[in-house]
């Protein structure tokens, strides 16, 4: 469990930094983001690998730091289920994490959170 920890910890800090060399390596090419909200649009947003490192290179996603706290994770052998939350200065992420371990290397293949305003 410690090393799905681990790789959590690394997508919020690479979010945080905008380290996108950082998400290219912890992301796993499957990876979705799947939100209800976009800023100020409504509905259903589901971001692809690309999609998402495109949003933190371009500045929309983040570059805020923000505290982590995982209240709960669950790991079978190749996958971990983790909820957590993430804040910064402005918003509260209420999410699902969820990890697997492909070639012996833990990735993020779906993060959804739900996201509130302070």
């Amino acid at each position: 469990m410690e090393q799905a920890e681990k790789v959590i910890e690394a997508f919020v800090k690479a979010g945080d930094n905008r380290d996108v060399a950082a998400l290219e390596s912890i992301l796993h090419h499957g990876f979705q983001n799947i939100q209800d909200g976009f800023f100020d649009e409504r509905g259903i947003f589901v971001f692809s690998k690309s999609d998402y490192i495109e949003l933190i290179r371009t500045k929309r996603f983040g570059g805020s730091p923000r505290r982590l706290i995982i209240n709960n994770i669950k790991q079978s052998d190749n996958m971990a289920i983790a909820r957590v939350i993430l804040e910064s200065q402005f918003l509260i992420f209420h999410s699902l994490i969820i990890c697997i371990r492909d070639n012996g290397h833990w990735k993020i293949i779906n993060n959804t959170p739900t996201i509130e305003v302070k």
